[in-house]
């Protein structure tokens, strides 16, 4: 085992945030023959291995899921039947709760939320900037506004779904805003800080490799937009934005956005290329990946449920349908999953036409026509032979189902 972590062929699957989470009553199922789990903080270790399969080099597999984060709790691996189902469905609940409240709701939308708020006071509409980060940020604020307290107001969708509740939920979105700064926007940079960019350990990863493939075009439009610009460091309406979003920010308005990390000024236009490219990467790749996918995973209630529950009319470590949520628990976990997941506003980039400067929108619409035309064939193409190769297809990032922007 020590040298496979020295290899770095071992890979954990860990959920600080969760430890010791509160337990809420249980509003949607009050049969006595069931009691509802605690939301566990599991540890799930997974192996990079070699595939007798042609074509499969190495395959990431499960090899051993510890219950909860705690030293003394029970760990089962493939060879323990039915309590290794219940283990992976334990890892389950806990990824989809840990995972829409942190990086969904936390990471992404209110990340971004002082950018596209700022963007507003500080650039003119008629500012190079302004002219396309609006596309990108038009939706981001209606469903922050409404769609919080749908979410994490008592008796609202936390309560209903998740055995931590409203006080959980609300308890991981403060721990998580500290880690909610600049870095996450970098896309490789976090890729490479989790151990996952080696394409020889981990030759199936779509989110990663179709997420750079995105995000390269995303750089290079990038780059030939701005170039239509003067030099950023005499516009003084980029500074007043980058100084009012930062958290290092001063003057009047000065870092009230609040974001850590991202500079108060730049000097050059590489800089803008980047600040720029990662914001758009944030609202389209990154929102893209944890929030349609649930249309797939969490509407189908036994592949991703919400609770888990010991029966009486089940034995100590035996699967079966009554260890699931009810009808009326799974009910609310489709309609809440549809709801986020199925909504799609616009494409990536399909906004030429409406910018006013006629050498910005053939460069937008130029890029446009390069994501329908030529990207997003080559990827429906690896889809076909990710699904021919016996592996899941990732169509959330394809070109056609890539918003703006956050809308759901």
């Amino acid at each position: 085992m020590v040298i496979a972590i020295n290899q770095g062929v071992i890979y954990a699957l860990r959920y600080e945030l969760c430890d010791d989470m509160m337990r809420s009553l249980d509003l949607t199922d009050r049969d006595s023959r069931r009691t509802m789990w605690n939301f566990l903080s599991p540890i799930a270790l997974f192996a990079s291995v070699a595939s007798a399969k042609v074509g499969r080099n190495n395959e990431l597999v499960p090899v051993a899921i510890q219950m909860n984060f705690s030293p003394d709790s029970k760990v089962y691996t493939p060879k323990d039947g039915d309590n290794w189902l219940i283990a992976k469905l334990n890892v389950q609940v806990t990824d989809i709760g840990y995972a829409q409240i942190v990086e969904h709701l936390a990471k992404c939308h209110y990340l971004i939320e002082p950018f596209c708020v700022s963007l507003k006071r500080t650039l003119p509409p008629m500012h190079p900037l302004n002219q396309i980060l609006k596309y990108h940020c038009r939706e981001v604020i209606v469903p922050n506004t409404f769609g919080t307290p749908a979410l994490v107001h008592e008796n609202k969708f936390m309560d209903l779904l998740f055995a931590y509740g409203n006080e959980g939920a609300s308890r991981l979105l403060r721990e998580a805003h500290p880690s909610s700064t600049w870095e996450t926007t970098d896309f490789r940079g976090n890729i490479k800080k989790r151990g996952l960019a080696d394409k020889r350990l981990l030759p199936y990863f779509p989110y990663r490799d179709d997420g750079i493939r995105i995000l390269k075009v995303i750089e290079r439009m990038v780059k030939t937009y701005v170039k239509l610009d003067k030099d950023v460091e005499d516009d003084v309406e980029i500074q007043a934005y980058l100084n009012e979003v930062s958290l290092s920010g001063t003057g009047e308005n000065g870092g009230i956005g609040r974001i850590q990390g991202l500079p108060a000024s730049i000097n050059t236009k590489a800089e803008l290329c980047e600040i720029v490219s990662r914001i758009i990467s944030h609202l389209t790749v990154q929102h893209a990946s944890v929030n349609y996918e649930l249309s797939d995973y969490a509407e189908y209630i036994p592949n991703m449920p919400t609770k888990l529950y010991d029966d009486t009319r089940v034995e100590e470590g035996e699967f079966s349908v009554y260890r699931l949520p009810n009808r009326i628990t799974s009910a609310i976990e489709a309609s809440f999953s549809n709801s986020l997941a199925t909504f799609r506003f616009d494409t990536l980039f399909d906004y030429g036409n409406e910018l006013q400067d006629t050498k910005a929108a053939i460069i937008v619409n130029s890029y446009y026509r390069y994501l329908m035309d030529v990207v997003q064939p080559r990827m429906q193409e690896l889809n076909q032979k990710r699904k021919d190769s016996g592996h899941l297809t990732y169509p959330y990032l394809i070109p056609q189902w890539l918003p703006n922007g956050i809308q759901t």
